[in-house]
Order: structure tokens, then sequence, then C-alpha cells
């Protein structure tokens, strides 16, 4: 695991920021991707867990079956669908290989880790999020942190006391300054200005 030093903030990147990474056609591809660029310039160590590639890789086969619609049905249709899925995700495991032995990213493995489950339980009820309205005659959406969401702070703080979570899920960012147990991490957003310790190295 990298280790932390004086100049060098540690980011750990949650699934959504990996996802967009690997993803071309993904809506945050372009942000996600030139963010990997600055922090790496700037030489900050960025890392991602087996939570993450988890997440990521069962989001990028989801996005890309949902992706494709249904005409037929027909056996060979769904075969087609198949077939799509699973190059998309063998493209997506080239790259990630790529970036690790570039050392954009490093995989961390934790060992001997038991997530306080009751912790996180009460995180959910804690930060309820809220309701957004997305126009007249369309369903009102829900934002807020997801239940796996917390599993990433917890990582984050007790595995790799990382200062920087980076992600392309704007709902991260109602946690920091705001939570007793992981309000103190910052939230570097794919698509807005860089944060804390980011921002004075790019200064």
């Amino acid at each position: 695991m990298p280790a932390n030093s004086e100049d060098k903030v540690l980011i750990y990147a949650e699934s959504s920021a990996l996802l967009a990474t690997l993803v071309p056609s993904d809506l945050h591809h372009q942000d996600v991707v030139k963010m990997f660029d600055t922090i790496r310039q700037n030489g900050h160590p960025i890392v991602v867990s087996s939570l993450t590639l988890m997440e990521a890789f069962a989001s990028i086969r989801k996005k890309s079956t949902t992706s494709t619609k249904c005409r037929s049905g027909s056996e060979e249709e769904r075969a087609g669908v198949d077939a799509h899925v699973q190059s998309t995700v063998k493209e997506a495991l080239r790259l990630l290989n790529w970036m690790v032995k570039q050392g954009i990213i490093e995989i961390i493995e934790p060992e001997n880790w038991s997530p306080d489950l009751l912790l996180l339980y009460a995180k959910v009820l804690e930060h309820a999020g809220y309701v957004l309205s997305v126009g007249k005659g369309r369903p009102f959406r829900y934002r807020g942190v997801g239940s796996c969401d917390w599993s990433h702070f917890a990582l984050a703080k007790y595995l790799l006391g990382a200062e920087v979570i980076l992600t392309a899920d704007v709902a991260f960012a109602d946690i920091a300054g705001n939570d007793d147990e992981f309000g103190h991490i910052l939230v570097q957003l794919a698509s807005g200005p860089l944060v804390g310790p980011l921002a004075a190295g790019a200064a």
C-alpha cells in the first residue's frame, strides 16, 4: 500500500469513479479521466479496493445489458447482447490491468478486516438523503449515500487512512464535514474543483 508523506495525499477511488474511467461511453468519463491525470501529475497515489472492483464491474455488466433494447427476445438476440456485455467487460478488464501496470492505480486487498455493520447501518438511518423533483409528469428521484457506499467510507478511514475519496457520485459530497465518523474525509467530485490539499498542490 502506498505510504503517505508530507506532500502526498492518499486518494481512495470508489466504484463510480472507476466505472467512469473504464467505460468511454459513461457520462462522467472525460471528467474522471481528466481528474485521474491531474492527481497523477501531482504525484498523489490512487488506490481502489476489492469492493470498488466488485461494484464497478457489476455496474458495467448491468449498464451494458440495459443499454440494448429487446426487440424480438429471440435466442439469437439474447446471445448477441451477452456477447456485447462480455466484450465490454473484457475491454474494461484490459484497461484496468493497463492502469495497474502503469502505476495509475493500486488495488488493495483488505486482510483481517471486519466492518462495523451496526455503525454503517446507523449511518444509513442518520443520513436519510432527500427527494429531488425532476419535472412535471416524471417520477421523483432519491438522492443520498447508498448502504454499500458507507463501506467505502469505512475502508478509506480504517483500512487506508485516506484523506480523499474520488467519486462521480455527488451524494458523497453531502457527507464531507457533515458526519462525526467520516465527515473529515474530503470528497473530490470528478466534475468539481480540486479540494483541500489537492487544490493546494495544483496552485
